[in-house]
């Protein structure tokens, strides 16, 4: 039995009102389909010019592999030259190996004047903008960002598949304590190992060329490439302060935490965030009537 998924409204960006109160207000996911349709990158941003421009960098690159228990969630497969990278995803041949978190304008900031600050909602920070590079069959597994900021993810080459779920069934979704993943499987469920994922519902949607994604803050996410290409994020912080400082916690006190048991007590530390995600999960599904009869 698959997982329950529904579609993800699309609207455009001349329906500011619209968006801010329906989706950004209430937190809801929405695709905006002409959010860059003015930007110079819309148009420039062709897998040759990039690699006219940057492909003499060398990049890291990450492979499909779920996180180790033993190793950091930022642990790099391997290194390439950007050009020959950036070769081998756009034969839209399945290449298994990803780019994320990269700030190209850091390295070229010349391309910062392709992309032009949205006025869609404010607070938009043009200083942490990230790019993210995957050939066809690859994947980004289940998480949630850990600032917990808004994500405004734009597609500028190749198609992808996103699915989304709610903050709100994060016990469900088997989380990890002290990080931002979880080890379940979006398209094969095992519902007898976790049987909290049959009370879970969520968003789907594929991604193409020239659109944006609003992910609402704290929002899973799991990404397959269906093409070779690459995206943009753009961030807005979080409008709650108590959010902002646990966003803090959760980059500067939690993943250093984790990272320190990792390395000296790697298998106690696996064997105890798992059985506390089944005992959260658990818990959770105890309070599933309680639930359901208030909302009745």
């Amino acid at each position: 039995m698959a997982l329950e998924l529904v579609p993800i409204d699309r609207i455009s960006k001349q329906d500011k009102a619209l968006f801010q109160q329906n989706y950004f207000k209430k937190h809801q996911p929405a695709i905006i389909r002409d959010f860059c349709h003015d930007w110079p990158a819309y148009t420039n941003w062709s897998f040759e010019k990039l690699k006219e421009r940057a492909g003499h960098l060398t990049v890291d690159l990450y492979n499909n592999k779920p996180a180790d228990p033993d190793k950091s969630t930022m642990f790099v497969d391997e290194r390439m030259n950007f050009g020959d990278y950036l070769d081998k995803i756009s034969s839209n041949q399945p290449v298994e190996l990803r780019i994320f978190l990269f700030n190209i304008f850091k390295h070229i900031p010349s391309l910062k004047k392709d992309v032009l600050k949205p006025d869609l909602v404010d607070g938009f920070a043009m200083s942490l903008p990230f790019m993210f590079y995957g050939g066809a069959g690859s994947v980004v597994h289940m998480h949630y960002d850990i600032d917990l900021s808004h994500v405004f993810l734009t597609q500028f080459v190749g198609r992808k598949r996103v699915v989304l779920f709610a903050p709100e069934y994060t016990p469900l979704l088997y989380r990890l304590p002290f990080s931002v993943i979880s080890y379940m499987n979006v398209n094969k469920p095992d519902y007898q190992k976790y049987p909290g994922l049959q009370h879970v519902k969520g968003y789907e949607c594929t991604l193409d060329y020239g659109e944006t994604l609003y992910i609402p803050a704290g929002y899973w996410h799991y990404i397959e490439y269906i093409d070779g290409g690459y995206a943009l994020s753009l961030r807005v912080l979080n409008e709650s302060w108590l959010k902002r400082i646990q966003g803090a916690w959760n980059l500067f006190g939690q993943m250093r935490i984790d990272n320190f048991m990792k390395k000296y007590f790697t298998q106690s530390w696996f064997q105890y965030k798992n059985r506390k995600a089944f005992e959260n999960a658990n818990e959770a599904m105890k309070d599933l009537p309680r639930l359901e009869n208030a909302e009745a």
